[in-house]
């Protein structure tokens, strides 16, 4: 057979080749010669390059401006924006208001204070009205209700208290067997004793007027009270609190 072909070994950094299949004897390495396309051996930096399909980059057919995916559907590419919407000169308006729910309805008078009834955070018993109003410090009144006092002129004159003394649970001096609870005492009578806020008194367990007769003038001079307004009263009305009697 044919005797093989030597190359001696070569100074370059690239491989080196024969241009028969027979194996060299160098010690670089060694590439045989083929029919077909050179090899090529990708570098770590290289990016294979993008291959877009025809079938996806060309048009539809027929239609401008729109790609054509697997020849079946036609999507308008991406138009960038380059300019803000052109304005027209007008003003935008916001329309006609309308009201959805019907506002609520205004306070009933019963919660509007009587005239002269002073200032500031305060209590106002009306011995014309029967009618107690509790008065935040920003002239909102945050409560009112039906009591029963009595109306002679000095049971308790109209003026300006404030409460002086507080008790649980106390009693008439006069018949020890009528008791209350959350009296909160404010003025002097005309006979010397005490008056205040309290819950209708009870009489051998059992109350001596009804929530219901509350706004008639039943009392001996206090300001009785249905219990859950008396322990609110009790509550808010701490010792120094304002109190105003009217007429």
């Amino acid at each position: 057979g044919p005797t093989p072909t030597v190359v001696p070994p070569s100074t370059s950094a690239e491989p080196t080749t024969t241009s028969t299949t027979t194996a060299t004897t160098i010690a670089e390495p060694a590439t045989t010669t083929s029919t077909g396309p050179p090899a090529t051996t990708p570098t770590a930096e290289s990016t294979p390059p993008s291959v877009i399909p025809p079938e996806v980059a060309a048009p539809a057919s027929g239609v401008p401006g729109r790609i054509s995916i697997d020849g079946a559907a036609t999507v308008a590419p991406a138009v960038p924006i380059s300019a803000p919407a052109q304005a027209t000169g007008v003003t935008p308006s916001r329309g006609t208001q309308v009201q959805l729910r019907t506002p609520p309805p205004p306070p009933p008078a019963d919660w509007e204070l009587p005239a002269n009834s002073g200032a500031g955070r305060r209590a106002v018993y009306s011995k014309s009205a029967q009618r107690v109003w509790a008065v935040d410090e920003n002239e909102v009144v945050i409560k009112t209700h039906r009591v029963s006092g009595r109306l002679d002129p000095l049971d308790p004159a109209p003026g300006v208290y404030s409460v002086y003394s507080r008790s649980l649970h106390t009693y008439a001096v006069h018949n020890p067997s009528i008791t209350w609870s959350y009296m909160v005492r404010f003025a002097k009578g005309n006979r010397g004793g005490n008056i205040g806020f309290h819950e209708i008194p009870f009489q051998y367990g059992r109350p001596v007027q009804s929530v219901d007769q509350l706004g008639d003038p039943l009392s001996g001079g206090c300001v009785r009270q249905a219990t859950p307004d008396a322990i609110w009263m009790w509550e808010w009305a701490q010792v120094g609190t304002v109190v105003v009697v009217l007429e």
